[in-house]
């Protein structure tokens, strides 16, 4: 049975394209994705776990990402405005998966994914709660 995505904790995040972000034809460059795949999950951390600035100094830890990828469905351009939604898909002892689907309106643009696993003194540590 699949999880249930309405009891998982999301952020939304918003982001316009700037020059930036593009090629020389106005449109996003597929690296610029993973960028924006980092900010959303600063944005979805500040939500659900006090920030990576608590988990820094507090915790006294940090998140490695250990594997990554993202799909592309549709070109981003200059200007639009995209909303990506960041959602925990998978949280294991030491490790969580996250999902982000970046759209410009109703249409899909690319769907990513991220694994990052918790360390302290370069060794994996659990998650806080």
């Amino acid at each position: 049975m699949p999880p249930d995505e309405s009891a998982t904790p999301t952020t939304t995040s918003r982001l316009r394209i700037r020059p930036r972000h593009c090629d020389a034809q106005a449109v996003v460059h597929a690296s610029r994705y993973y960028e924006f795949f980092e900010d959303a999950f600063l944005d979805w951390l500040d939500d659900h776990m006090g920030g990576y600035r608590r988990l820094r100094e507090e915790d006294a830890l940090d998140l490695v990402i250990v594997a990554s990828g993202c799909d592309y469905h549709g070109p981003a351009r200059l200007d639009d405005e995209l909303t990506i939604e960041s959602l925990l898909q998978k949280r294991g002892r030491t490790s969580m998966t996250m999902r982000f689907t970046v759209r410009h309106g109703p249409d899909v643009v690319a769907i990513g994914h991220a694994t990052y696993v918790a360390v302290r003194a370069g060794e994996p540590t659990p998650l806080p709660r």
